[in-house]
């Protein structure tokens, strides 16, 4: 009885979190890069100006490596990604992520 109880507990946890989950949600990323421009990588537009280049849209929540490489061989060599769902990639959290992006960078 208990195992059914604690079964029934755990697909009622789950179904709550996936069901809270928004659809089509939106976040924005963030890439450091002096180039100024518009970039499009695969299917998606980064704008780029200041220092930064900035990506908006319902492309989940975490850090792509194939989109962060294409960005860096099209504008260099990356400061930082990260986005506002708390994903980073620095010289100071997950370096060694942020050395994999910008392999093969043009500079």
């Amino acid at each position: 009885m208990y195992r059914y109880l604690l079964l029934c507990w755990s697909l009622l946890v789950v179904s709550s979190s996936i069901n809270a989950m928004p659809v089509n949600e939106v976040n924005t990323w963030y890439a450091g890069t002096p180039y100024t421009g518009t970039v499009t990588t695969g299917r998606v537009t980064w704008e780029c100006g200041g220092g930064t280049c900035v990506l908006n849209g319902p492309y989940g929540r975490g850090l792509s490596m194939d989109v962060c490489k294409s960005l860096a061989r099209q504008v260099g060599g990356l400061e930082y990604y990260y986005n506002d769902a708390g994903m980073s990639w620095s010289k100071t959290k997950s370096p060694d992520l942020l050395a994999q992006c910008n392999q093969g960078a043009y500079r």
